[in-house]
């Protein structure tokens, strides 16, 4: 045993000294491997520190420091920290023999905080550059989320601006066309209308020459001829003045039958007459009366300028043939 305790039992009645206590113990220390760290144990009575493992200088001032905080504190279990050779230590005391009559026995139990408080600081360090590092990291990742997300937004604004310029091209170019339109509208009804007085003095004259009776009959057949195509050059001016109305779009067309036979019988005729038509073979394959919903007047000016095209981009010696059906209620 490490240690042994004396201690006398007075007379209640005398005060005289009967008899002693005497205790022998081996205190209970938990050391660690390293030097200086590790839980020390030992027994405070009467004053007096029983803590061998601790140097008597540190006993001396733990006894100090137990005594005046056991005078403060009422409990039988408590701690607090004490210094001991500049390091802090945190002191434990249990009371032994509550209730007892003979003076009362802590346990003292001192434990180092040097170690504890280096590995807080350590802790700390780690924990706040664990931190630092993930604020780092949580930076960049909104760096680089944040430029890969703008670059849609990015492309989208450019493509925005091109699509902008496109359009103001667009409808500059839409303008333009609309007023080109709009001349040649006012060009073709202009003109359709100065056209028509000198037609009508020719055909007037035409007219008055064939009611004379001095021409060979030769002579009216060729003033006939021409008095029919003068009747053609005014349906011409007409469509001229109809087809810038339609460009104005100041056209209403009204739905009635028409005799598409009869239409394409008639300009036929009219390109077989013309001094300047190719030796171009017409072929016919439509029956006599087949109609078509439309208006008459536009249904003409239509097929004047299929057959007109299909004479004038002809070769020589070609054919041109016209057929046409009608299949379930529809010509085709």
């Amino acid at each position: 045993m490490n240690e042994v305790m004396a201690q006398p039992i007075l007379s209640t009645e005398t005060g005289e000294v009967i008899s002693a206590l005497v205790v022998g113990f081996r205190p209970f220390e938990v050391v660690d491997k390293r030097e200086g760290i590790g839980l020390k144990s030992g027994i405070w009575v009467n004053g007096r520190l029983h803590l061998p493992s601790l140097p008597k200088s540190a006993q001396r001032k733990i006894e100090d420091d137990f005594a005046q905080a056991v005078t403060k504190v009422d409990g039988a279990q408590n701690s607090f920290n004490v210094t001991v050779n500049s390091a802090p230590q945190l002191l434990f005391y249990k009371l032994l023999n509550p209730g007892s009559l003979f003076p009362p026995a802590y346990e003292i139990c001192v434990y180092p905080l040097a170690n504890s408080i280096a590995q807080q600081r350590r802790l700390s360090w780690q924990i706040g550059g664990a931190g630092a590092l993930l604020l780092l990291l949580g930076f960049i990742a909104s760096h680089f989320i944040a430029a890969r997300l703008s670059v849609p937004v990015e492309k989208l604004a450019v493509d925005s601006e091109q699509n902008r310029a496109q359009r103001r091209k667009a409808e500059a170019a839409l303008a333009s066309t609309s007023q080109e339109l709009e001349r040649s509208a006012r060009y073709s009804a202009d003109a359709s209308h100065q056209l028509k007085s000198p037609v009508t003095v020719l055909r007037t004259g035409l007219e008055g020459l064939l009611n004379r009776e001095d021409f060979k009959p030769e002579v009216y057949h060729e003033l006939s001829g021409l008095l029919h195509q003068t009747y053609r050059l005014t349906g011409v001016i007409d469509d001229l003045l109809l087809l810038s109305r339609m460009d104005a779009g100041h056209v209403e067309i009204d739905s009635n039958p028409v005799n598409l036979s009869e239409l394409i019988e008639e300009w036929l005729d009219d390109l077989g007459a013309l001094p300047d038509s190719p030796a171009v073979k017409i072929e016919r394959d439509f029956p006599p009366e087949l109609y078509v919903a439309g208006e008459k007047r536009y249904t003409s000016l239509i097929v004047q300028n299929v057959l007109e095209n299909a004479r004038k981009y002809n070769r020589p010696g070609g054919r041109m043939r016209v057929k046409a059906a009608n299949e379930a209620g529809n010509v085709v």
